[in-house]
């Protein structure tokens, strides 16, 4: 997509000129993206180029106040998450046409949308690393805002505008997910600080492993189990939204080694990710069903979640723990 929000050359060298990172070279939108506005920035500093991206935030964090620390923590901690880069001043953001702006560092590698197994373990090891990172940490963290009410809400929005099989299909799931939401077990399930978009399109991979994960803005407190199922729903299935078995269980052993899933966790997981594409189909249905002010859809296409979703209310996915172990 076109960034949202474009720049001004003259005002883009001011703003530049603050964090005290060299003269600008050059800019240029990055292709993905779809809440923010992303753009590549080339300086030069010490006769040296360097790389990084500037962030217009077009829509506010979940995390809110949490945002820059937790991407600080992870950098703290060694994980591949780019570090936001100060202002002379010491602020992480600065206004740019009203707007917040944050500049982090360009990570290296490029998107893979044909993972490999190995390249699931690394993505399983990532997950498992941020959640233990986070474990202790006590900053507050606003919650995952995807609940039943925001289910049941998106749900009545796009009613009227599916066919009837479909919207039969989304009204039973969503009945499904707001009965597994008030159920005890699943209140008692491990909570904590969760990505919530970990998607192929925010992960970087080059020759040597994964060299980056990107875009904390759906970052929340929530249910650590979501965010596996989140990551299986994208990285583990097929173009006709059936999860990959093998796939699937690599993800999911290679996590277990650094944090063990509990036996409700494993239980709860089918319903997980039937939770977590519906609410991936429900933000991307109501989008494309209504623009933006201007008129413009900015949006993926909801039928890849759609799909999913007719697969997981189709099929029971059974796991056993015994296969997690090595």
């Amino acid at each position: 997509m076109n960034a949202i929000t474009q720049l001004d050359i003259l005002d883009l060298e001011d703003t530049i000129a603050r964090y005290g990172v060299g003269e600008l070279v050059r800019y240029w939108p990055a292709a993905n993206g779809i809440e923010n506005s992303n753009y590549f920035i080339r300086t030069v500093a010490d006769g040296r180029e360097h790389e990084y991206v500037l962030t217009i935030v077009e829509q506010p964090s979940n995390s809110g106040g949490a945002y820059v620390p937790l991407l600080d923590l992870c950098v703290e901690v060694g994980l591949p998450v780019a570090r936001v880069i100060k202002t002379l001043d010491g602020d992480p953001y600065q206004s740019y046409a009203g707007k917040s702006i944050l500049l982090s560092q360009r990570l290296p590698g490029q998107h893979v949308y044909n993972p490999t197994q190995s390249q699931i373990c690394a993505l399983g090891r990532f997950l498992g690393r941020l959640h233990i990172a986070t474990g202790s940490w006590d900053h507050p963290v606003p919650p995952y805002p995807r609940d039943a009410s925001w289910l049941e809400h998106h749900a009545a929005l796009a009613s009227g505008y599916l066919p009837f099989q479909s919207a039969n299909l989304l009204n039973s799931c969503v009945r499904e997910v707001t009965s597994l939401l008030k159920r005890n077990d699943t209140q008692s399930l491990p909570r904590g600080v969760i990505h919530g978009d970990l998607f192929r399109d925010n992960v970087l991979f080059n020759s040597r492993g994964l060299t980056g994960v990107l875009d904390f803005h759906h970052a929340a407190e929530g249910y650590l189990i979501y965010d596996l199922a989140v990551a299986a729903n994208d990285w583990c299935t097929d173009a006709s939204g059936q999860l990959d078995p093998e796939l699937t269980l690599t993800l999911l052993r290679t996590y277990h080694r650094l944090r063990r899933l509990t036996p409700t966790e494993l239980q709860l997981l089918p319903a997980f990710m039937l939770y977590a594409a519906l609410a991936f189909w429900l933000s991307r249905l109501v989008v494309s069903i209504h623009p933006t002010s201007d008129g413009e859809v900015r949006c993926n296409n909801p039928e890849e979640f759609q799909r999913i979703v007719e697969q997981h209310a189709a099929h029971f996915l059974y796991i056993d723990e015994r296969l997690l172990l090595d």
